[in-house]
């Protein structure tokens, strides 16, 4: 049935439901999966503010047992001894009860009423209305079961008895008195029932005597605790009578049942709401003929419970009265709708956003799609939205090394002495090439020609006998004079002490003559400098041709020439008589 109010999402006051209900005219008991569901009054959308925003909503508050059939089953005579009953969940009328009566027997035993909801409810209360008028002279023990998984495992929420302790082996108990046993099954003596027009009423609340109901929409072990799919209602040890009289009326106009059925049952009611998690208002079967949550906020799933496809940028969570909590759409910059959600990323970003796009189409990449694939590059003209924001790199063939370039500037992998952004053009000091693996090569200038020319004289040299034995003749030598005759260049110098010469050679202590070609000094090979003295190791005669006589002393690029060092003289005799 239809109610038109919807009671305030964190308050099940089952008194307060139960008295209305019982007000209500018969012409608003329906079905909303079977009827057309009734209008809302507001113009807006009940899941958002008139402004757009997403808020906290429930779906319509229905009996969620009307026009199902029950099954009724006996502990000794079967599981399948009645399981089309109609007459509880029919349209219930005070003026013309329907009553659903146990069969008398030989046996005692349990009578097991069981109610399949078709999909998850957050039930709110349970009642179930008796043909009889006065309170049962016989002990009471009755049993309210749900299953949350389609009738494989059930859990008890309630028991009714005169004896709890002797019973269910539980205190009588009417309010739990701890959190923890909030979620588990109270007992308690019903009596006295409540009286109403047609018969007595049994009325279980599902969050009355829980200490955190107030806090409802704040509490998953609540919202667990009144979620079913299935409700059981046990009648435990109902005893046998000898016969079974007729519904006879009294002058009120109810039914008497004395000498009757043991058990005799009019009404079977389940109040509650689809369970949509607060993001639907409207719940409609399928075209299957499956109830489902007419789900918003961007949820998906039967339940709301999963977010919509590509609304993955944040795990999904249930709408609060404080927080809608909707689905927030990936951000992909139009180039994919496709993303998943990483946790990993959600907590790295600072809980704000976990959406990693997938498939990003017009050549882009990245978590949101936001760079360009290798071989392209941004085109800063269009928005990064747009479906031509990455463009070909456009790399010289020649000039650039393969044809990646950068994905924001565009700037291409130049070869060595190519530049530009593309590479198509020789950096300053090179030159156009004629190979295809050197397009450009250096422009040498003065210096760095002498660089190329000269040997390494000017690196350091350790010395060592591997040194000591390189050259021809090992001098120590102190330049007095230089002169220029032609293209060389004509040292004066003191031959102080000689280490080493070849078989052949006149160099002898004392005055001599050292030549160098001008190209040589030019370059600083050898650097000689009047007024010191030098190591010299060298040719005897240089490169032929060069010397004005063959038996002058040369020297050129080839020849060592450092500065003297004191400590070497000693090492330098040592060699001398190694060699």
């Amino acid at each position: 049935m239809f109610l038109p109010f919807s009671p305030p999402p964190s308050t099940f006051l089952f008194p307060v439901f139960l008295l209305l209900l019982l007000l209500l005219p018969l012409s608003l008991f329906s079905s909303p999966l079977s009827h057309p569901p009734l209008s809302w009054t507001s113009p807006h959308d009940p899941c958002y503010h008139p402004d757009g925003r997403p808020r906290h909503c429930l779906s319509e508050f229905i009996n969620a047992a009307y026009g199902v059939p029950v099954n009724a089953s006996h502990l000794l005579q079967g599981p399948d001894y009645d399981g089309n009953i109609t007459t509880l969940t029919d349209l219930h009328n005070p003026h013309n009860l329907t009553c659903w009566m146990t069969h008398t027997g030989p046996d005692t035993g349990d009578w097991v009423l069981t109610l399949p909801l078709g999909r998850r409810f957050e039930i709110t209360y349970i009642s179930l209305q008796f043909c009889h008028q006065g309170e049962p002279s016989d002990p009471i023990s009755i049993s309210v079961l749900k299953s949350m998984d389609y009738g494989r495992t059930w859990r008890p929420m309630q028991h009714y008895s005169s004896n709890c302790f002797e019973n269910f082996r539980l205190p009588s108990q009417t309010i739990a008195k701890t959190r923890h046993q909030e979620t588990e099954p109270l007992c308690s003596d019903p009596r006295p029932l409540q009286r109403q027009r047609g018969g007595m009423v049994l009325a279980f609340s599902t969050l009355d005597g829980r200490p955190s109901s107030p806090d409802f929409d704040y509490s998953p072990t609540l919202q667990d605790w009144v979620t079913a799919t299935d409700i059981r209602v046990v009648f435990h040890q109902v005893s046998k009578d000898i016969k079974v009289g007729n519904l006879d009326k009294t002058e009120d106009g109810t039914h008497d049942l004395r000498g009757t059925a043991p058990l005799a049952l009019s009404d079977l009611q389940v109040g509650g709401r689809c369970k949509c998690n607060g993001h639907a208002s409207k719940c409609r079967r399928d075209d299957a003929g499956h109830a489902v949550c007419i789900c918003e906020h961007h949820t998906a799933g039967p339940d709301c419970d999963v977010c919509e496809d590509f609304y993955f940028d944040r795990p999904w969570h249930r709408a609060t009265p404080t927080h809608p909590n909707p689905c927030v759409a990936c951000e992909c910059n139009g180039h994919s709708n496709k993303c998943r959600f990483s946790m990993e990323v959600f907590q790295q970003s600072g809980r704000r956003s976990g959406g990693v796009c997938q498939k990003c189409r017009h050549h882009t990449a990245g978590r949101h799609c936001q760079y360009c694939q290798n071989g392209y590059t941004r085109d800063h003209s269009k928005p990064l939205n747009h479906r031509k924001a990455c463009q070909p790199c456009q790399c010289h063939p020649l000039g650039a090394v393969g044809r990646w370039c950068n994905q924001t500037s565009g700037q291409c992998l130049c070869r060595d002495g190519v530049t530009g952004l593309r590479c198509n053009r020789c950096a300053p000091g090179y030159k156009q090439g004629r190979s295809p693996l050197r397009p450009c090569i250096r422009k040498f200038t003065a210096s760095e020609e002498c660089v190329s020319y000269c040997q390494p004289s000017q690196v350091k040299v350790r010395m060592n006998l591997e040194t000591y034995c390189l050259k021809d003749y090992v001098l120590k030598v102190q330049v007095k004079g230089m002169e220029r005759s032609g293209p060389w260049w004509q040292f004066s110098i003191s031959v102080q002490t000689v280490f080493r010469i070849g078989s052949t050679s006149r160099v002898r202590r004392g005055p001599q003559s050292l030549w160098v070609p001008d190209r040589d000094l030019g370059c600083g090979c050898p650097a000689l400098h009047v007024g010191r003295t030098f190591l010299l190791i060298g040719a005897e005669e240089g490169e032929r041709g060069w010397g004005p006589e063959e038996s002058r002393l040369v020297a050129d690029r080839s020849t060592l020439a450092l500065q003297w060092r004191e400590h070497w003289s000693p090492k330098l005799r040592g060699f001398r008589g190694r060699r």
